[in-house]
């Protein structure tokens, strides 16, 4: 029988001990001043996890137990969130893991160090252009000049969201020290993630409140989401340097 002993690895951080609310808690694993947060797994546990259900079923439960590690850590120590799913064998691979991507992960560590990852995501609704107006009572030419002023009027409504969702992402950026943009779903203008040093966090969030008034004025709504670890701000090298 095989004793080979499989690691799921979560993040790497400081070498540091550090008591973790989690039960079972992980375990560190430290090369020179980094540390990589790891716990026993079975193999199995990750079989077919490209065809596992995303919201329900086995694959959810993963990932919340995946982010639960992270955040537990990220409340003691900055972290850089490895990839989701990544496995490791054993503690010699987890050294290799540390000493290959030490540099970059401590050069990293720094930058992210007393920063959360913000989300802001700006939604604007756009009324159908193929709505009809009203047109009892009207002539042929009067039906014409109101659809043509009801498509403008569309039309300067998405101008001012624009617009303002523009001025709200330069204000944003003045106080944040990166940014991702991430996919846009139907119907969201602006899906942006931001690296937000602790300190500048009001200032960053009183922007979002004075643009958001203009916003909504226009027709859209502005949603936050955070604190995060700074899940789009860690190289994805990191993660990838796990797999050898």
């Amino acid at each position: 029988m095989s004793t080979r002993t499989w690691l799921c690895a979560y993040a790497i951080t400081r070498n540091r001990p550090s008591t973790l609310d989690l039960d079972p808690a992980p375990r560190l694993i430290g090369y020179r001043d980094l540390g990589v947060v790891v716990s026993e797994v079975a193999p199995a546990r990750f079989d077919r996890i490209d065809t596992l259900d995303p919201v329900d079923g086995a694959l959810a439960e993963l990932a919340r137990e995946h982010d639960a590690v992270v955040r537990a850590v990220f409340r003691h120590e900055p972290v850089l969130p490895l990839r989701f799913g990544t496995v490791l064998d054993g503690e010699a691979a987890a050294l290799r893991l540390l000493e290959a991507a030490y540099d970059q992960a401590r050069d990293c560590l720094d930058e992210v160090a007393g920063h959360r990852e913000w989300g802001v995501r700006v939604r604007h609704a756009e009324p159908a252009t193929t709505t009809r107006p009203d047109a009892a009572g009207l002539t042929g030419t009067q039906y014409l000049v109101r659809r043509r002023e009801r498509l403008k009027a569309i039309q300067q409504a998405r101008e001012d969201v624009v617009g303002a969702a523009g001025r709200l992402g330069e204000a944003l950026r003045r106080h944040a020290a990166d940014r991702v943009e991430r996919a846009r779903p139907h119907g969201v203008l602006v899906n942006t993630a931001y690296l937000v040093e602790t300190g500048r966090e009001a200032a960053f969030h009183a922007e979002v409140e004075w643009f958001a008034r203009e916003l909504r004025a226009a027709g859209a709504t502005v949603e936050t989401s955070g604190p995060w670890p700074p899940y789009s701000f860690t190289d994805v090298s990191l993660g990838a340097a796990a797999d050898g």
